[in-house]
């Protein structure tokens, strides 16, 4: 794709968001920053097939969340384009569809954990990922991202590293946390505590 044709550069964050929390904002927030990104979309996962438990909220639910934690932040948004496709969620597939979206004009860059680039060659279609969008890779606390382990054929082998905000923080926890009736405002923002509250979601 012709550089010239470039008015838009969009990172791609998918993730069953199961809830979002600061931790995510503060990845999405330093890659946006980082790479002078005009757009982040959060893209809400139906089903991902490498997980081995289901998502505990709804993909309903995890995506109202999604909207309620990106509503005051310029250049974030929500999306369901996976979820509007159903049954298992691939990369590859959701890129394609982001592509027709978006169009010809806007630059992709994929935003994934260190781990989950580490794994790339795992996933379906992932040799033909790097065709659709520029990989990032980000790190997280306690998993570094060995490129030079990797072989010349990995998809990310031509990733771009960033050493990320490093919040040790997951959803699991947060669901722990208020599966134990316990506080988590410092971890989600208050508007999605309140939206988990009124659904009574995760006890």
């Amino acid at each position: 794709m012709s550089t010239s044709r470039i008015t838009k550069r969009v990172g791609v964050f998918g993730g069953t968001f199961d809830p979002i929390h600061v931790g995510h904002l503060a990845v999405a927030s330093a890659v946006q920053k980082e790479l002078g990104l005009d757009q982040v979309l959060f893209v809400v996962t139906s089903d991902q097939w490498l997980r081995e438990t289901p998502p505990v909220a709804s993909a309903g639910d995890r995506l109202c969340m999604v909207e309620i934690a990106v509503s005051d932040k310029p250049g974030f948004s929500a999306s369901d384009i996976d979820i509007k496709r159903e049954g298992s969620t691939y990369t590859f597939d959701t890129l394609n569809d982001l592509r027709d979206e978006l169009g010809e004009s806007s630059e992709m860059f994929l935003i994934v954990g260190a781990d989950s680039a580490m794994s790339m060659d795992r996933w379906k279609n992932g040799d033909r990922i790097p065709e659709l969008a520029s990989i990032v890779a980000v790190g997280r606390p306690g998993q570094d991202f060995q490129i030079d382990v990797l072989g010349e054929s990995h998809p990310a082998s031509s990733a771009e590293y960033l050493g990320g905000p490093m919040i040790d923080i997951s959803a699991t926890h947060v669901r722990g946390l208020l599966s134990d009736k316990r506080s988590v405002s410092d971890v989600v923002p208050g508007s999605v505590v309140d939206f988990i509250e009124k659904q009574g979601l995760y006890i």
